[in-house]
């Protein structure tokens, strides 16, 4: 008999922790279920967030372009300007030393000296 009351008290343990695991089972996913549930509602703000700052990132980075295409013009425009205004520039010092070289040899023949007497 006492073979066949400690069988008997083996399938009482067995049952007892079948239960017991049960148990701890559904309340690790019940409270898996509660922190999911909750963290899924973070997740969505901090998503709603993240969301709103890459739409105001993108719009800065978007005025940031067009700014610098601006920029690239007016750079352009301003550096069209220097090589007109260095070719034109180029082009008084020409007209000036041909109307130098042109002066000096009829500045030559009309240059007297002057007498400096004194009285």
């Amino acid at each position: 008999m006492n073979h066949k009351g400690s069988k008997i008290k083996r399938k009482e343990r067995k049952k007892k922790m079948v239960k017991r695991s049960i148990i701890l089972c559904s309340v690790f996913v019940f409270m898996l279920a509660i922190v999911i549930s909750g963290c899924g509602q973070q997740l969505k703000q901090e998503n709603e967030q993240l969301k709103g700052q890459v739409q105001a990132l993108t719009d800065d980075n978007n005025n940031l372009q067009s700014q610098i295409e601006n920029l690239i013009k007016e750079r352009d425009d301003l550096k069209a300007q220097v090589a007109s205004l260095t070719q034109e520039r180029d082009n008084l010092k020409k007209e000036i030393e041909a109307a130098k070289a042109k002066a000096k040899p009829a500045a030559k023949g009309t240059t007297k000296k002057k007498s400096t007497r004194r009285k």
